[in-house]
């Protein structure tokens, strides 16, 4: 029964949890207000609810964003673009073909045919595309059986889709401590991965992939 109690992380429900409780203290203490106070009281009563749906609809007009939580966002990107807007490329920087190549020329940069200078090693590849597969494969479920417009973060996803019994407590854990081991290796901290958790990942992670493919 408590596994089924959610949290409450919404402003939203924060603010009509604390209207409801407002009203309803008011409506059982106007009988113990004294009697010369009660007209005063009942004004209060009357008024503030009025002033509260007043507030809320500016704020809904204005500032739309402040009444939603992070977690209903569908990922970390949509809630920081909300809040800080799209970044703006940098006007200084000119992508002209000639000018790219008269810069290099500049720096002295040589350009290597078929190469890259980026250094990375085949174990964080695959943690990469360990969770790649497995956010690509639970945002097509999620598209396909949730009927859900608001952008939400992965394991908030991952949880409405257990919750759906789409996907099984075990095929949940198993997926967490995946993605746990995947976010160091794609955020350049791959050094606090140990040689057992990354064997773990090889050994679990094509399997759990196979089985999210199969949710039609």
């Amino acid at each position: 029964m408590t596994e089924k109690v959610k949290f409450i992380s919404n402003p939203l429900t924060i603010i009509a949890i604390f209207a409801a409780l407002a009203e309803i203290n008011a409506t059982v203490s106007i009988g113990l207000v004294d009697k010369d106070l009660q007209q005063t009281f009942i004004w209060f009563v009357i008024v503030f609810p009025t002033l509260l749906i007043i507030l809320f609809f500016l704020t809904l007009n204005f500032n739309t964003k402040v009444i939603y939580a992070p977690s209903d966002y569908k990922t970390d990107e949509s809630f920081q673009k909300m809040f800080l807007g799209e970044p703006k490329p940098d006007k200084e920087i000119n992508f002209d073909k000639d000018i790219i190549r008269k810069t290099i020329q500049e720096l002295g940069i040589k350009k290597q045919d078929n190469e890259h200078n980026i250094d990375i090693s085949q174990d964080v590849q695959f943690l990469f595309g360990v969770r790649y597969n497995i956010e690509k494969e639970l945002r097509r479920i999620s598209s396909k059986f949730i009927d859900d417009e608001r952008p939400r973060p992965i394991m908030t996803m991952l949880t409405r889709l257990v919750e759906q019994q789409l996907i099984s407590p075990n095929q949940h854990k198993v997926i967490r401590n995946l993605y746990s081991i995947a976010s160091p290796a794609i955020h350049g901290d791959e050094q606090k991965l140990t040689v057992a958790e990354i064997d773990f990942a090889k050994q679990i992670a094509p399997g759990i992939i196979e089985e999210l493919k199969k949710i039609e």
